[in-house]
């Protein structure tokens, strides 16, 4: 039994190295979007995709993500998080963010995997 249970714990040891070396991790959204500014806009599309909508101006760019989310018991509907990122034209750098509560959701309990380890 003890063969067992040293086989099972070191094939546990292997998974869990074979994660933490694989430069993804599971964060939430408020922190995601904090850890962004100053960082070029491709890292938030890598992680949620093309945005919903993408305004322009000629000095900057607001992109808005919706991340749906359906909260423990709430009624059926529209509910998520909005993030708009505003990016400066020019360097493609995100320059801050806003994050809106839809419906029953709440930002800070949406997560999503990002890259963690830099290029």
């Amino acid at each position: 039994m003890s063969r067992v249970f040293g086989s099972a714990l070191g094939v546990a040891v292997l998974v869990l190295a074979g994660c933490h070396g694989s430069g993804y991790a599971v964060r939430p959204i408020p922190r995601i979007a904090a850890d962004s500014v100053g960082k070029p806009v491709s890292r938030l599309r890598e992680a949620f995709g093309q945005p919903r909508k993408i305004e322009t101006t000629p000095t900057k760019e607001v992109y808005v993500w919706f991340l749906a989310q359906t909260p423990a018991g709430a009624p059926a509907g529209f509910h998520g998080c909005e993030m708009e990122v505003t990016v400066d034209a020019r360097s493609e750098h995100v320059l801050g963010y806003s994050l809106s509560n839809i419906g029953w959701s709440k930002c800070r309990e949406v997560e999503r995997k990002i890259r963690v380890a830099e290029r």
